[in-house]
């Protein structure tokens, strides 16, 4: 079983402890909101302010408006990653990595954890009254295009976008809600 949290101040131990762990990895941190700057205080906190901002639509530049979730373990009591949605989609949202973002930790990967995430970030988009959404995940990221599948994602199309100056090839799927 899992749980979404808000970000808080309160879980700083826990988002040090997995965040560490995915820099050491080295894998591709994901969703955007998992931001590295977070190892002193003031950082942390700037975090936390960045990320609640965002739901305000407030320094997101060219994306919309969206809400972030860390994912808790009920049973460790642990992090295992983000949730990341957002409400609609702007240009670069939808040429994109459209209305969800999600990503587990390198240790908790190949669990289920994130056909679960994925499944309780689209009943929150059943909440939001969306109707369908859109979920763009690199063409090489072969958990997220199996999780996407199995939660009913159909494939649009593959997508050239430049990102991190470098052209990468995003596969577009859309779920019926």
């Amino acid at each position: 079983m899992i749980k979404f949290l808000r970000p808080d101040y309160y879980l700083r131990e826990e988002y040090t402890e997995m965040m560490d762990e995915w820099i050491k990895d080295g894998s591709r941190i994901a969703p955007w909101s998992l931001i590295e700057q977070y190892h002193t205080d003031s950082d942390f906190e700037k975090m936390i302010r960045i990320v609640n901002d965002a739901e305000l639509g407030n320094g997101i530049g060219d994306f919309a408006p969206c809400r972030t979730y860390w994912v808790r373990s009920i049973e460790s009591n642990r992090l295992l990653g983000a949730v990341n949605i957002r409400y609609y989609l702007t240009k670069l949202g939808y040429d994109t990595w459209g209305h969800i973002g999600f990503g587990v930790r390198p240790s908790e990967r190949n669990k289920g954890y994130a056909t679960k995430m994925l499944l309780m970030a689209l009943d929150e988009c059943r909440i939001l009254k969306m109707e369908k959404v859109l979920i763009g995940c690199l063409e090489e990221n072969i958990g997220s295009i199996k999780t996407i599948e199995k939660c009913g994602g159909v494939l649009e199309k593959i997508a050239i976008h430049e990102y991190n100056s470098e052209n990468v090839r995003i596969r577009r799927y859309w779920i019926e809600l």
